[in-house]
C-alpha cells in the first residue's frame, strides 16, 4: 500500500533549506492554464547516502512480544520524536519513544471499534492523536494520546474496495480506488463488457481524499491503472473470471502532505502536483524514459516472482505465456513516492525484481531535479525527516525491524 509519508510540517532536512545543489543542472520552467511545468535534465550524481548501519533498531525474531513484527503497515514519527508502528500481523499499534524504549500498544485483531482486520496503517493526527485505517473494514479509527479510542467512521459504500494511502494532512485521509467503468455482475454480458474493458484501455485508477468522518472531499486524480489479461470459464451464474496483471504495466501511485498530494501515473518519470485545494499547482518532468524492457528483464520479473513453480520447465512456460501478453516496450516509471519534511518529493524508479538496489530521484521545493539516492532494497523508507530515514528493514529470514538511519547530504 504504500503508502507512508510525514504527517509534520514542512521544514528542512539536515539544515540544507530548499536550495539547489551547485553542480545540478538548469530546469526548464513553463506555464499552462495556470499550472508550472518544470522539466529537469536529470542530475547524474548523488544527493544523499545512507548509513550502512542504523542508529536504532527495534525488532527481533525472539523476545518481548512489542518487538516481535508480523507485516509491519507502517512506522511514523508524531511531534515528539515517538515512533508510531502500525504491526498488520498483530492488528495492533505500538508506540515507542525516540530511544526505543515501548510506551504503549493499543487496538488488536476484530472487528469491533478499536479492533483491526486489516491494518493498513497508523499515524499522527491533529493534537497527539493518532488516526488509523482499515482496509477490510473500510474505516477510519482515531486514539487519543494515551490510546484510548476516540471513535471510528466508515466510507459509505466503498469498504474493501478502497485501498488507503495514508494521510494528506491531520485531518484528510488520502485513499484509490479502480474503476473499471462497468457494473460489476455475475452475467454473462456484464462479464464481456468487463472484459472488454480489461483488454481496452484497463482500469482506472481514482485517488480519493476524504475527512476523518469518511465524507468525501473531492475525486482528486484519474490515472490509467495496471494492464491486466482476463479469462472466463463455464457459463450463466457458473461462469468465473481470471484476472492476471500483464508484467511492466504501469502501477499509477500517490502521496499526501500537509500542502497537498503527488500522484504519479506510473509510466513516466512525471508527477503532478496538487495543492491543499485539490487543484493542479505543478508537473515536475525528467528527460530521460525509462529503460527499454528485453527479455533478460521478463526473466528475472517470473524467476523472481515467488512463484512455487521453481522447475525450468514452468519457468519457460510462464516466461512464454507473458511473451504473448501486451507488454509495454518499456519498463514502469516512478511506483513509489515519498514527501520529506523539508517539502523535496522523493520518487523512486521502478525496482526489477530481484535488484539488490532501488533509485529513488529527489526533487527540491522548486520542482527541479537534485540528484539521486540509492537504498537497498531490503530497507522500506517510511518517512524523511530531520536528517534521518525512518522505515522497515528485512532480514534474510523475513524477520522485520523499524529501524531509523541517518542521511549523509553530498558535500558534508
Amino acid at each position: 500500500m504504500r503508502r507512508a509519508l510525514c504527517g509534520c510540517a514542512i521544514l528542512v532536512v539536515g539544515g540544507c533549506g530548499g536550495e539547489e545543489p551547485s553542480g545540478a543542472p538548469e530546469a526548464q520552467v513553463t506555464d499552462s492554464a495556470g499550472v508550472t511545468i518544470v522539466t529537469s535534465t536529470p542530475a547524474d550524481m548523488v544527493y544523499a547516502r545512507l548509513a550502512g548501519e542504523p542508529i536504532l533498531s527495534l525488532g527481533t525474531l525472539e523476545g518481548a512480544d512489542e518487538l516481535m513484527f508480523g507485516r509491519i503497515a507502517s512506522v511514523a514519527r508524531d511531534g515528539g520524536g515517538n515512533l508510531i508502528v502500525a504491526d498488520n500481523g498483530a492488528g495492533e499499534i505500538r508506540i515507542f519513544d525516540a530511544g526505543g524504549s515501548h510506551l504503549r500498544t493499543f487496538g488488536r485483531k476484530g472487528e469491533g471499534p478499536g479492533e483491526f482486520q486489516v491494518l493498513s496503517g497508523a499515524w499522527p493526527g491533529a493534537d497527539g492523536t493518532v488516526v488509523a485505517l482499515d482496509r477490510r473494514l473500510g474505516r477510519i479509527t482515531r486514539f487519543d494520546p494515551a490510546g484510548s479510542l476516540i471513535g471510528t467512521a466508515e466510507f459509505t459504500g466503498s469498504g474493501g474496495a478502497l485501498t488507503m494511502r495514508g494521510l494528506a494532512g491531520p485531518e484528510v485521509v488520502l485513499s484509490q480506488v479502480m474503476d473499471f467503468g462497468v457494473t460489476p455482475s455475475a452475467d454473462a454480458s456484464a462479464l464481456r463488457s468487463l472484459e472488454d474493458a480489461i483488454e481496452g484501455d484497463g482500469a482506472s485508477v481514482v485517488f480519493l481524499r476524504h475527512r476523518l468522518d469518511a465524507e468525501l472531499v473531492d475525486t482528486l486524480a484519474r490515472r490509467q491503472g495496471q494492464t491486466m489479461s482476463m479469462s472466463t470459464s463455464g457459463s450463466g451464474g457458473q461462469m468465473s473470471l481470471q484476472l492476471l496483471v500483464v508484467p511492466f504495466s504501469r502501477q499509477p501511485t500517490a502521496v499526501g502532505s500537509p500542502q497537498g498530494v503527488a500522484v504519479a501515473g506510473g509510466s513516466d518519470y512525471e508527477v503532478a502536483l496538487y495543492n491543499q485545494t485539490g487543484a493542479l499547482q505543478r508537473i515536475l518532468r525528467l528527460r530521460v524514459a525509462p529503460p527499454l524492457r528485453t527479455d533478460g528483464h521478463l526473466e528475472a520479473y517470473v524467476r523472481n516472482s515467488g512463484s512455487p513453480f521453481s522447475d525450468e520447465a514452468s519457468v519457460q512456460a510462464r516466461i512464454d505465456m507473458y511473451r504473448d501478453m501486451p507488454m509495454p516496450e518499456r519498463l514502469p516509471g516512478y511506483d513509489e513516492l515519498l514527501f520529506t519534511d523539508t517539502g523535496e518529493l522523493w520518487a523512486r524508479r521502478y525496482r526489477q525484481r530481484g535488484a539488490d538496489m532501488a533509485r529513488w530521484d529527489v526533487f527540491g521545493t522548486s520542482g527541479q531535479h537534485l540528484g539521486r539516492v540509492e537504498i537497498p532494497t531490503s530497507f522500506r523508507p517510511e518517512e524523511v525527516s530531520g536528517g534521518q530515514i525512518v522505515g522497515v528493514f528485512t532480514d534474510a529470514l523475513g524477520v522485520e525491524r523499524v529501524e531509523v538511519r541517518e542521511l549523509t547530504l553530498r558535500g558534508r
